[in-house]
């Protein structure tokens, strides 16, 4: 049997993770001086909480290669195989620290994939490698399917406020002031593992409409999320004007969790889905 082992970046609770058979790997996220474990201490709820109240952004750390080990190796031991799915190599050290604990586990029956993404649209990776799993597929097939279906996955959001992106450091401060007085609402994606801004309008209501025209090629057999940052009425308002734009039906809607909720602040609200 496969077994699947993700990190909380994939908004994959405890909860579901246990009806699904999935091994979970909570993130940590530090404000000032207290730590927390998302999903274990720290709500969704909590986390968007603390960061409307903290003078300074909370601190994101990687998974070390230690806590891959401990959580890998009885799954291996128990005689199972293991994929194991990271957040993009690109937003994190986490995925390094994964080869390094594969290095040292150094098992036929283990295989590591860098999903080069994160949120909902690393979610929508684990449910179809869920579906194949389900099929019978075998190890190495697995994650060569996974590998083509992600080049085939698209993320688009739009960014509410950007003073979190000048806080993170991914905005200077400058465009983020312009973007302010302006309201701007930059739209961004993830390409080869990067936050990218792909887009940007003045105003919620033609940030959806550029949003809607990025939707296109659909393949509507694949996972189809929206989401958002603390503000399911602005992403229930965003789906209705999509639905209607594009006639394309959203599978299920997710909250963005805390590690990425960091940057992006409250208010972003998206779409997934696979291109044809």
């Amino acid at each position: 049997m496969i077994k699947l082992v993700v990190d909380s970046t994939s908004e994959i609770e405890f909860s579901e993770a246990k009806e699904l058979g999935v091994e979970l790997i909570p993130m940590k996220v530090r404000f000032d001086d207290e730590e927390y474990l998302v999903g274990v201490n720290l709500s969704v709820e909590e986390f968007y909480q603390k960061l409307a109240e903290s003078k300074n952004l909370p601190k994101t750390t990687q998974i070390n290669c230690e806590e891959y080990v401990e959580k890998i190796k009885p799954i291996l031991d128990g005689g199972d195989q293991v994929l194991v799915m990271s957040l993009s190599s690109e937003l994190s050290g986490s995925f390094n620290s994964l080869k390094m604990a594969s290095e040292e586990l150094n098992s036929p029956n283990l295989e590591i994939f860098d999903t080069l993404s994160v949120t909902f649209a690393y979610r929508a990776l684990v449910f179809e490698a869920l579906k194949m799993i389900q099929g019978g597929i075998s190890l190495n097939e697995l994650k060569n399917q996974l590998e083509n279906l992600r080049d085939k996955l698209k993320i688009y959001a739009i960014i509410d406020n950007v003073k979190y992106l000048i806080k993170g450091g991914r905005l200077s401060l400058t465009q983020g002031i312009a973007a302010t007085a302006l309201n701007i609402k930059p739209i961004v994606t993830i390409k080869e593992g990067k936050v990218e801004v792909v887009n940007k309008a003045v105003g919620f209501s033609l940030a959806l409409k550029t949003l809607c025209k990025l939707i296109t090629n659909v393949d509507d057999t694949k996972e189809l999320y929206y989401g958002h940052s603390n503000d399911r009425e602005k992403a229930e308002k965003m789906y209705a004007i999509v639905k209607k734009q594009t006639g394309i039906e959203f599978k299920d809607v997710c909250n963005i969790g805390a590690v990425i909720g960091t940057h992006a602040g409250p208010g972003c609200v998206g779409v997934v889905f696979f291109e044809k």
